[in-house]
C-alpha cells in the first residue's frame, strides 16, 4: 500500500501536475524512495532523535552527548584531540564544552607547559552521568534493532562495515578515529 505524501500533498500534486509544472525525470534520476543514502540519512536521522530525546531529560543535547561519550571512554583530552574525536570544527567543540562547563559536568584546565592549550576533564557530576546514560545508549540500540533476528544485526553490522570502508577509500577527511573504531566492529563481526 503505497501511503504516499498524504492528502495534503496529493493535492499539490495534482495541482503542479494540471500547470504543467511536473517534469519527467531523466533516466539517470534515482528517486528518493530508492536511493539508498537517503534512507541511511533518514534512519540516521530518527536514530539521533530517538537518542536526543531520550538524553533531554538529563539536561544534555546531542550535541553535548557527542562530546560526553568521548570523555567517558578517555577523560582528560585536549580540546583538540576532542575535536578530532567527535569529527566537528574547533568552534563547535569550544561551544559544547561550555555548555558542558555550565552544566557542571567537564571543567577546562590550561596546561602548564602551554597556556593555549587546554583539557577537559569530566567531573564529579560527569562522571556519574555515564553510569545513567550507558543503558539509555544500550537500551536506545536494542530498541532500534529489536525487529531484526541475532542473525540479522550481526549481518548488518558487516553491510555497515563494507559500506564505511568503500566510502573511506574516497574520503580525503575521514576522522581516523571513525575509521578506527569501524575496525573494532570489523573485528567483532569477523570481517
Amino acid at each position: 500500500m503505497d501511503l504516499g505524501p498524504g492528502r495534503v500533498g496529493a493535492e499539490r500534486a495534482r495541482a503542479r501536475e494540471a500547470k504543467g509544472a511536473v517534469r519527467e525525470p531523466s533516466p539517470e534520476f534515482v528517486p528518493l524512495d530508492r536511493s539508498v543514502g537517503y534512507h541511511v540519512r533518514q534512519l540516521s536521522d530518527s536514530w539521533t532523535a530517538l537518542m536526543d530525546r531520550r538524553a533531554e531529560p538529563h539536561g544534555i543535547s546531542l550535541s553535548q552527548w557527542r562530546y560526553l561519550r568521548e570523555l567517558w571512554e578517555e577523560d582528560g583530552l585536549s580540546s583538540g584531540e576532542l575535536t578530532r574525536r567527535v569529527g566537528r570544527q574547533g568552534p563547535t567543540t569550544v561551544s559544547a564544552v561550555r555548555g558542558l562547563e555550565r552544566a557542571g559536568l567537564v571543567r577546562t584546565v590550561k596546561a602548564a607547559h602551554d597556556r593555549r592549550k587546554s583539557y577537559v576533564h569530566l567531573t564529579a557530576r560527569g562522571r556519574r552521568l555515564a553510569a545513567t546514560m550507558s543503558p539509555l545508549i544500550r537500551d536506545s540500540n536494542d530498541f532500534a534493532l529489536a525487529a531484526l533476528s541475532p542473525d540479522e544485526v550481526a549481518a548488518f553490522k558487516r553491510f555497515v562495515v563494507r559500506i564505511q570502508r568503500a566510502l573511506d577509500a574516497e574520503s580525503r577527511n575521514r576522522n581516523s578515529w571513525s575509521a578506527w573504531r569501524t575496525e573494532k566492529l570489523a573485528k567483532e563481526v569477523g570481517l
